[in-house]
């Protein structure tokens, strides 16, 4: 054998180790340990087996120990070991194309798995777009749910105010309340400017009026030493006249009333002017006052319709019966 020739052989023992296979690198024991964990490597070790026991049994004669069997045992017994193998090596081929099946089939599953992924990919990016054109969509409902109830409110104002036809109508009548109104004003203003210049006038010419009373009052005092307590009673109408024309003037507008109070006021003043003028000659003087000539007792007489005449408010045309100039017999004594 040469098994025997070669532990004979002293160049083959002496001869050094040759590493005929290489090392492998940790991924590569890596990827092997994880191999041999996830598959089943039972069926090859048996394929293996049987393959051995078959070698052997063809390639190794019988030994020379052991008696010459008959060949055709020899050949059964080959013979057995073959079909031995052939047999497991039909199942190892049987578990590898059902290996591959079921390789092919998770390949397929990968594939439906990506397919399925990637549709449900295009579906969460239509979503999210649908997602938002809804929020777009609800702002847009909300915006016109708001502005709609606020239409409500609004119409049910609407509704409680009256037609346009009533509104119309109150309008036209307001309107010619307004054009009344204003005619009215107008008028108004009108009397009240024409009462105003009268006033005016009529303040005016009181005016005049006392300007000539004084110089009168001048001129018959200069001559006359005797004093005249009914001239003096007489301007003191007169300025209390023009006092009264003056505040009656400076009002806006005069009303009935303050013209029948200044009507009483001038009744009241009348009966003390008469009790003056109507005293009895004959009283007694008082003291400090000189005894009054019968020319000025006729003047004051006189002077009683002119003062009543001057309260009244008319004109006065400079012609005065008061104050007389003195005579020219007085002169000369």
């Amino acid at each position: 054998m040469p098994l025997h020739s070669s532990q004979n052989n002293p160049s083959t023992i002496m001869a050094p180790p040759t590493n005929i296979i290489p090392t492998l690198t940790m991924e590569e024991e890596d990827n092997i340990v994880l191999a041999r964990i996830t598959n089943d490597e039972r069926p090859l070790k048996r394929v293996i087996k049987k393959f051995h026991s078959y070698v052997n049994a063809a390639a190794n004669p019988t030994p020379a120990s052991k008696p010459a069997d008959d060949p055709v045992q020899q050949m059964e017994s080959i013979d057995d070991a073959k079909e031995a193998f052939l047999v497991e090596l039909a199942s190892l081929q049987l578990l590898l194309k059902k290996s591959v099946m079921t390789c092919e089939a998770e390949t397929r599953q990968v594939e439906n798995y990506q397919m399925e992924r990637y549709k449900i990919e295009q579906e969460h990016e239509s979503l999210e777009i649908q997602i938002k054109e809804l929020k777009v969509a609800l702002e847009h409902a909300q915006i016109l749910r708001r502005r709609k109830m606020e239409y409500d409110v609004v119409a049910e104002k609407i509704h409680t105010l009256p037609s346009r036809e009533e509104l119309e109508q109150e309008i036209a009548s307001l309107e010619n309340d307004m054009a009344a109104i204003h005619s009215e004003n107008e008028t108004q203003e009108k009397m009240i400017q024409g009462h105003k210049s009268a006033l005016d006038s009529i303040v005016a010419e009181l005016a005049s009026l006392r300007f000539l009373g004084r110089d009168k009052d001048t001129m018959s005092e200069a001559p006359s030493g005797r004093a005249t307590p009914v001239l003096e009673v007489a301007a003191g109408l007169l300025t209390d006249a023009h006092t009264d024309a003056s505040t009656r003037a400076n009002s806006d507008m005069p009303t009935p009333s303050a013209r029948e109070d200044a009507e009483e006021e001038k009744t009241s003043d009348e009966p003390e002017s008469q009790k003056i003028t109507d005293s009895n000659p004959d009283d007694d003087i008082e003291m400090g006052e000189l005894e009054e000539d019968p020319k000025e007792k006729e003047a004051a007489v006189k002077k009683k319709p002119l003062a009543e005449e001057l309260e009244e408010g008319e004109t006065f045309d400079g012609s005065s019966e008061l104050s007389e100039p003195p005579d020219d017999s007085e002169e000369e004594l």
